[in-house]
């Protein structure tokens, strides 16, 4: 039962990318977040736009009443949606930089861990050599 040894490297490349998975589902989640925002956004945008293209009949004062409070929430809407969009895409921008220097030190990681196993297996030859006997030394 002789178990390999994982060196260092092998161990923090394997942490590094579970830590780049719960990223990879974080960037998702953010991304579709971001989608449905900009959904919102044209949503509320159209509802404007038909707003101002209505506006054609006779009116009183409760009609313009409820037409500014109406215009109004429209508004704060759209200026929390946008704050809300703004902030999601400076998070995934971020966590996509994030990503990239995970996804580079894990390489570099991997890399280190083949050459120490290189090494590893040409010392163990080397020793392995040795202490065969050498049968027609000449």
């Amino acid at each position: 039962m002789n178990k390999k040894k994982k060196n260092i490297f092998d161990r923090f490349s394997l942490k590094k990318r579970i830590a780049l998975s719960k990223k990879h589902k974080i960037s998702e989640n953010l991304s579709s977040e971001a989608l449905r925002n900009s959904e919102l956004i044209k949503q509320i945008k159209e509802l404007q736009n038909q707003r101002r293209t209505d506006q054609v009949g006779p009116r009183n004062a409760f009609f313009f009443k409820s037409e500014s409070w109406y215009t109004q929430k429209l508004a704060e809407e759209l200026q929390k949606t946008e704050t809300k969009q703004k902030f999601i895409e400076q998070e995934l921008i971020e966590l996509r930089r994030k990503i990239a220097i995970d996804h580079q030190s894990v390489s570099k990681a991997q890399l280190k861990s083949k050459e120490i196993q290189k090494k590893e297996h040409i010392l163990k030859e080397i020793k392995l050599e040795q202490q065969t006997p050498k049968i027609n030394k000449l």
